[in-house]
């Protein structure tokens, strides 16, 4: 009987990236997520809808699951207490596989949502070596999808939050999916392995508009938006959701966020995608 994966987090853009790779893979997949959209997602086992804050929806995720790929919740206020209760609970099932989508530098202090998964990365490691839960720990950088090329081509436009001058690294999300997918493949390989994933160089966004310009021959560009009115814009209301986006626009404005592609190069067996890569396959949907 093949084992069951259950994808948190699957409604999401890299939830749905990871599950639609898991499932051309034909591999079974649940798909969970508080959003009921989750049910649309094509060739998935069946859905499960609910809130990772409530405990019986974490029972029925843990007893669906063979292997958990633990997606957290965007900027929740929760996401640490989330966390640790899914791994006491895969730990207490004795899940065959448990692999925890963090984040790039969980130990900077200067972002809140970075925190939040340290705390959830320490527990993670804690409860391994105590029980011999398997766990890999994968460490995206910033997504490539923050840049939206067709949002960009319609508006002449890329509107950001944080200096015109920070540089952040990026990496393409279906780079991730592939990386999941041989973890998945060889799970004792991976066991207690914790993986930076880093896809390019740190590009500011001024940077990054000159790329699409090469690319596509318009002639967009960077337009800094004060963090509060971006916020505004996008009807953001909650505080947690708040006050993590303006974490992220003081850090990127005064440190940038980056790494090294080393890592990720060896786990795909090649380079990883490029930004204009990414922006080609983008903008020819």
């Amino acid at each position: 009987m093949k084992k069951m994966i259950v994808v948190t987090s699957a409604a999401g853009h890299t939830g749905s990236i990871i599950v639609d790779a898991l499932v051309k893979r034909g591999l079974p997949v649940i798909a969970t997520d508080l959003n009921p959209t989750v049910k649309q997602l094509p060739g998935i086992e069946r859905a499960i809808v609910g809130d990772l804050t409530q405990l019986d929806v974490q029972l029925e995720i843990i007893s669906a699951a063979d292997i958990l790929i633990y997606i957290p919740p965007l900027f929740s206020s929760e996401e640490a207490l989330i966390g640790n209760s899914l791994i006491d609970l895969a730990a207490e099932a004795k899940l065959q596989q448990f692999i925890f989508m963090s984040v790039t530098h969980p130990i900077l202090s200067s972002l809140l949502q970075h925190t939040a998964k340290r705390d959830v990365e320490e527990h993670l490691i804690y409860t391994g070596m105590r029980t011999q839960l398997p766990y890999t720990i994968l460490q995206p950088m910033h997504y490539m999808h923050n840049f939206d090329p067709l949002a960009v081509k319609r508006s002449g436009k890329y509107r950001i939050f944080y200096s015109l001058d920070g540089a952040v690294a990026y990496v393409d999300p279906i780079d991730v999916a592939e990386v999941v997918l041989n973890v998945l493949a060889e799970p004792a390989k991976h066991n207690k392995a914790t993986y930076e994933l880093v896809g390019t160089a740190p590009y500011t966004p001024k940077e990054l508009v000159t790329r699409f310009n090469a690319v596509t021959g318009e002639h967009a560009v960077a337009e800094y938006v004060p963090v509060e009115q971006f916020l505004d814009d996008i009807g953001a209301q909650d505080l947690y959701f708040r006050t993590g986006f303006k974490h992220l626009a003081d850090s990127y404005s005064q440190w940038g966020l980056d790494g090294n592609v080393t890592v990720l190069t060896m786990l795909l067996g090649r380079d990883p995608t490029t930004f204009e890569d990414y922006l080609v396959r983008t903008l020819a949907k």
